[in-house]
């Protein structure tokens, strides 16, 4: 937790004051029978009107005054609550970005998003808590046992007696709830993660007549989920009847020996009644800490999670890396990668080289490895065995971020922001950008029709995920935005998939002839797209079965012949 505790720093004063205004609230509320005790054993005995509109006019006196320093408290609790929150969230999601891939695999999107959302706020919720009850509850608690004890010390056995019971109640149902909450928080992971998959691919879930399938599986998660609170609901509202099942006795006990004691002259009327009073300031308060312990187990299981996160090491892209000399641009010698929980390679003993300039497609099936082979060019995984190298101007990249400098890609799916196209062109780019670039690289994406034609053109707004734009459309501008980057290495990821053959071979012819000394490699599932590649690099599950030209590979591979003619007419000449 020594991650979490550092943020209470900027927050100080209010997490002194807070508390520090709720004792004061307290100490008012334990005067309160006392003074009763006087109006009824005294005043209204002798009949002093004075004294009793005194009295009255005092205890009116600490309400007023313990409004207000209970609403000060609050607003000090609350201040240094959502503080702390705020910055720890923003800390979290800048601690999400910088760690690696592997890690975020690990941990997975969903529950990353369920922690910067949910247990965040959980959190907060607990800090406010602990901070108006921390101090006020065992002040009362104890304060009450201690001016019960000047009342009446052989009573304030009873108290103790209770005050014991009523605490081994909370630790015992704590013990019981926090594995429970444990299992729903990962079951909100589950039901997160579910939620957003289904979002996703709703398009294809519904193609494929599978709306029933994920109904059900949606339905059981959300089942065992609602188990889960349900269980832990039983167990918690135990707490309540079984606290009043105590005090209640208690009070009964306390009634009792209290009417013996005033008949025997040892006690009187208004003492007992401040008795009574300090009994159900005692109930208040615990009732008060078995919420406040309820929220501080959910609280603490939230940290935990987030510490977790804490502890993992970011990705420092000041790594040096090991340099090279080379005149080829991509050197990829004998090389395999098995994922952490994978039980066979995704690639396995690639092998080939690439000249600056030169154009490379790629091609395979679903899991031949072709978007492995991008996340290993962009170094986001290293491979465990043979050798990935990249060069410019002969020399390898020093470091992490320089190796990452040089890779621009271009994914599967168009992300876009929203903002303008002006904004989404220079993301993450430092300084100004001139119009003239990003009109050359829109030329080059072939967008510069759609996007003149726009109202306000490079400052035309985006909505968020490019909601206003066609997928063809989505997809030329993320390749303008990579190309204002311009690194010697360009990978399309399948990312011309939406455009008609025509488009993408001017985007192609444009790349080659404008980015002559950019390496192109582009993914494609369209033999057609890659008939203008020098070479093609041909995966089948993991194991590259060839490294050739269209030409070459229709003669010589059986494979990519078939994949050929099975999106074209047998025998037909292309």
């Amino acid at each position: 937790m020594k991650y979490l505790s550092r943020y209470f720093k900027g927050y100080l004063k209010e997490t002194v004051l807070g508390p520090l205004f709720k004792l004061f609230e307290a100490s008012f509320e334990l005067l309160v029978p006392i003074i009763i005790a006087r109006i009824v054993d005294t005043i209204i005995p002798s009949n002093n009107k004075m004294n009793l509109v005194l009295m009255i006019g005092l205890l009116f006196l600490f309400a007023v005054v313990g409004v207000i320093v209970a609403i000060t408290a609050q607003y000090f609790s609350s201040k240094a609550a959502v503080g702390y929150t705020r910055q720890l969230t923003k800390d979290l999601f800048k601690k999400i970005m910088g760690l690696s891939k592997e890690d975020r695999d690990k941990l997975t999107t969903s529950s990353l998003v369920t922690r910067l959302t949910s247990d965040t706020y959980q959190i907060q919720t607990g800090i406010n808590q602990f901070l108006r009850l921390f101090l006020r509850a065992p002040i009362i608690v104890f304060g009450a046992i201690i001016m019960a004890f000047n009342i009446s010390p052989k009573m304030t056995i009873d108290f103790l007696v209770m005050v014991a019971i009523l605490f081994v109640i909370v630790f015992t149902m704590s013990h019981l709830l926090n594995p429970i909450y444990a299992s729903i928080r990962r079951a909100t992971d589950k039901i997160v993660n579910m939620t957003r998959q289904q979002l996703e691919g709703v398009r294809v879930i519904r193609a494929f007549g599978q709306v029933d399938k994920e109904e059900r599986e949606f339905a059981a998660a959300n089942q065992n989920y609602t188990d889960l609170q349900l269980k832990a609901g039983r167990l918690s509202s135990l707490v309540t009847p079984l606290t009043y099942l105590v005090v209640n006795s208690t009070l009964v006990l306390v009634i009792w020996q209290g009417n013996i004691q005033i008949g025997k002259g040892l006690l009187s009327q208004g003492m007992l009644i401040a008795l009574v009073n300090y009994l159900l300031q005692i109930l208040t308060e615990l009732l008060k800490m078995t919420m406040l312990v309820n929220s501080l187990n959910q609280s603490f299981i939230s940290a935990k999670r987030i510490t977790e996160v804490f502890e993992k090491e970011s990705e420092d892209l000041s790594t040096e890396l090991e340099e090279m000399t080379s005149d080829f641009a991509v050197s990829v010698s004998d090389m395999s990668f098995t994922y952490p929980t994978a039980a066979e390679p995704s690639l396995s003993h690639i092998d080939f080289q690439l000249n600056p300039g030169d154009f490379l497609g790629v091609i395979g099936g679903i899991g031949s490895g072709k978007s492995t082979l991008v996340e290993l060019l962009t170094h986001l995984y290293t491979p465990q065995e043979g050798r990935l190298a990249i060069f410019q101007n002969q020399k390898s990249p020093k470091t992490l971020g320089e190796w990452r400098s040089w890779v621009n890609v271009v994914p599967q799916k168009a992300e876009l922001f929203q903002g303008t196209i002006r904004s989404n062109l220079t993301l993450g780019m430092k300084g100004d950008v001139s119009d003239e670039t990003l009109w050359k690289a829109l030329d080059i994406a072939q967008a510069s029709d759609f996007v003149s034609e726009k109202e306000g053109q490079l400052d035309a707004t985006v909505e968020a995920f490019g909601r206003n734009f066609s997928g063809g459309q989505r997809q030329r501008l993320t390749i303008a935005r990579a190309i204002v980057q311009k690194a010697p290495l360009l990978i399309l990821d399948d990312s011309t998939s939406a455009l008609d053959y025509l488009t993408e071979s001017k985007l192609l012819t444009a790349i080659h002839e404008q980015l002559s000394d950019t390496t192109l490699i582009l993914i494609s599932q369209r033999t057609n797209s890659l008939k203008a590649a020098d070479k093609i690099l041909l995966l089948d599950k993991g194991h590259q079965l060839g490294f050739a030209s269209h030409d070459e590979l229709l003669v010589t591979n059986e494979l990519y012949r078939d994949i050929h003619y099975s999106q074209h007419q047998k025998g037909k000449e292309d």
